[in-house]
Parts: C-alpha cells; structure tokens; sequence
C-alpha cells in the first residue's frame, strides 16, 4: 500500500489543480455572459429612449421646452471596468463599448446644455434650432446603437430571464 501512496497523492494534486482551473474557467464564462445580457438589456432601453417621441422630428407640431430623457450608461461602464470582457476576442467589442459610453455621456451632457437654453431663450427660432441639432444627433447616436448591438456575440442581442432564446415571449404551461 505506501508504494502507490505517491502516485494516489500526485493523482490527488492533478484532480484539484484541474478543478480550479475548471471553476476559474466557469466562474469567466459566466462573469462575461452575465456582463453582455446586462450591456444587452441596457442597449435596448437607450433604443427606447432614442425612439421615444421627443427625439423624432413631429410634422406640424412647433418644437417646445421639455426636459429630455437620458440614455443609460452604467452597464456599459460596469462591462468595461471589470475584466469580464478582457479576452483577446472581445478587443473590438471594447473598442465599441468605449466609443458607444463616450457618445453616449456627451449626448446627455449635450442635453443638459440644451434645456439649460431652450429654458433660458425668448427666440421661438432658437428653439427650433436646437430641436433640430437635436434630432440630427439623436440620428447618429441610432446608428451607432445599432452597430453595437449587431456587434454583440451571434450578432443579436442577448435575451432577457423573461425571453427565450429567439426572442419570444415563453408561454405559460
């Protein structure tokens, strides 16, 4: 028994080696998918905010004051904080996700500087004017969003818990 007592123990060594390397190489896997359904859910609601009424031009309709929604950023932040994204094939995806978080922080500050305006001016046509600046930008900004979200993983966006992979609503049982 004590000859193959060695070969057990280094037998033993290799099992735990491997299975830390495997939770290691799990706990990654689930950190990066975790981390793209986040920036996924996030890129659909700044597609929401982007379609929304205010940030389409309205035939007819004279521009007036409002205060803007703004376009989310903390997932997309988060995502590229964390390591969860550092492998070598997600480079260009990062490179995304940067552009897309500078874009997007400078279109909410660009819409604070606005209301601070549009509020503040007696000029009808000023008003106008940056109604229009606003909807070119807002313009920009969607075909941005959409090469983000082509660019996530398979070329879709990642589905919510309450969706099943396809897209669609699951049906109750």
């Amino acid at each position: 028994m004590g000859r193959f007592e060695p070969a057990v123990q280094v037998l033993g060594l290799l099992a735990g080696i491997t299975g830390v390397l495997a939770e290691r190489l799990t706990s990654a896997r689930e950190r990066r998918h975790l981390t793209l359904t986040s920036v996924g859910i996030e890129l659909r609601s700044c597609d929401s905010v982007l379609a929304d009424r205010q940030f389409t031009p309205s035939a007819g309709e004279p521009p007036r004051r409002r205060v803007y929604r703004r376009l989310p950023t903390s997932a997309v932040g988060a995502a590229l904080a964390s390591s969860a994204l550092a492998d070598q094939s997600d480079q260009e995806l990062l490179g995304l996700l940067h552009r897309w978080r500078d874009a997007a922080d400078g279109f909410n500050r660009r819409l604070d500087l606005t209301e601070l305006r549009m509020f503040l001016t007696d000029k009808p046509d000023e008003v106008r004017k940056f109604d229009q600046i606003l909807h070119d930008n807002a313009d920009r900004l969607r075909r941005q969003l959409i090469e983000l979200q082509h660019s996530l993983p398979a070329g879709k966006k990642p589905s919510t818990p309450d969706e099943s992979p396809n897209g669609t609503q699951p049906q109750p049982p």
